[in-house]
């Protein structure tokens, strides 16, 4: 009867060890929190501006890791977006990744985001090396390419990307006038 207790007792350890040892998060385990840091102005104490950006990422089984992607500084009180997630694949892999909005760069918008890409050999997030020098990015999964739209009044420049490994590296730029793009 000593054995069959014994056998049973190191069955049911090795099923916990399975249980609480072995879990491999995947993708759609995750959820993300951000929280905004914000400074107060030196001349007017009033005003607050973004600094960082603190993000929680957070498996399935309630364990988090957190990351610090940083933000325009603006003032928080006329500009908005910042922390914003977006779950987007962007390098084209089947995997949402995860993208942390830094803010707009100007008055037409320009955002910048922070991403972290899925590894789904690791079943982690990594650094999306790149990423955040890209402005109000369009994805192009048919070409593997990602677009960046910089506006300035009527100045455009339009970046093209391709991914090399877990970098974004620019391939080619073109600048044009908003004004040729929208004359009839």
């Amino acid at each position: 009867m000593t054995r069959t207790v014994f056998t049973l007792f190191l069955s049911a350890m090795a099923i916990t060890a399975l249980a609480v040892g072995d879990y491999v998060p995947q993708r759609a385990d995750f959820t993300f929190n951000t929280k905004l840091i914000c400074v107060s102005d030196e001349d007017d104490p009033t005003e607050s501006r973004a600094d960082r950006i603190i993000v929680s990422i957070t498996d399935g089984q309630g364990h988090s890791t957190t990351r610090e992607a940083w933000a325009q500084p603006l003032d928080t009180a006329m500009w908005q977006g910042f922390g914003n997630v977006l779950e987007d694949d962007i390098n084209f892999d089947g995997y949402p990744d995860l993208l942390v909005c830094n803010g707009p760069t100007n008055s037409f918008g320009n955002f910048t985001y922070s991403a972290w890409l899925w590894d789904e050999a690791t079943h982690s997030f990594v650094e999306a090396k790149g990423f955040d020098d890209v402005f109000d990015f369009t994805l192009y999964p048919a070409e593997q390419r990602v677009v960046s739209t910089w506006r300035l009044d009527d100045e455009l420049t339009f970046c093209r990307y391709r991914w090399e490994g877990f970098t974004l590296v620019k391939i080619d730029c073109e600048d044009t006038t908003y004004s040729s793009l929208t004359d009839d």
